[in-house]
């Protein structure tokens, strides 16, 4: 196979299965994955908000979901790892995920998306972008978006403090999109950094020094 058609297998089969996690561990609070090529089969990192659930009663989840990912998508000798989001009001795809979660509760996306925004930079986010389109005020398509603080949109360092994740919802009136951007202070890189270098102090003090100290 050539090698742009192997990267966009590669590529598509990598969309498929976090698309398949997120359904699967909807309950859980799916918030991403890591997938490892091992010598000898694979590694999937797991990471979500509620690890019980993922796992189960006696691990009875997670053996089930490790057999369906490996029949499913031919992952041989699979591990699975389930590690906790603690921080999940900092997580875009967690944050993207509530969001739906509430509409389809019946509630509005404008107070769905200020409370959520609120979380985020109450959690310590440098800023938050939520973006809703959808058939939100009458049967045409509207996009509607709410900012709070500051993200990067553009530039380096767009792509080093800056994460993002979709989502979607059916709901009565059509299908909506829900783009989430949360940028990190931690992440932001210093302009400049001055490093204090000590020199030892002038020859004539330590003689003076030792001179005092004979004395």
């Amino acid at each position: 196979m050539p090698y742009g058609k192997l990267v966009v297998a590669k590529l598509y089969k990598s969309a498929e299965l976090d698309e398949y996690l997120e359904e699967a561990l909807k309950a859980a609070g799916y918030g991403g994955a890591e997938l490892e090529k091992l010598p000898l089969g694979y590694r999937l990192n797991l990471f979500v908000v509620r690890p019980g659930l993922a796992i189960g009663r006696k691990g009875t989840g997670i053996r089930a979901l490790t057999e369906n990912l490996s029949q499913k998508f031919g992952l041989d000798n699979l591990t699975v790892n389930v590690e906790e989001i603690t921080e999940p009001d900092m997580n875009p795809r967690v944050v993207a995920q509530r969001i739906a979660s509430m509409a389809e509760r019946g509630m509005a996306f404008r107070r769905a998306a200020s409370i959520t925004m609120n979380n985020v930079m109450r959690a310590g986010a440098m800023g938050c972008i939520i973006a809703v389109r959808g058939k939100l005020r009458s049967e045409r398509s509207h996009f509607e978006r709410y900012v709070n603080g500051v993200v990067p949109i553009s530039g380096h360092q767009k792509d080093i403090v800056v994460r993002s994740a979709v989502s979607s919802v059916l709901l009565k009136m059509g299908l909506y999109g829900i783009s989430v951007k949360i940028s990190y202070k931690d992440a932001m890189p210093p302009e400049f950094e001055l490093k204090k270098q000590e020199q030892p102090p002038p020859e004539g003090e330590k003689v003076q020094e030792n001179v005092s100290a004979q004395a």
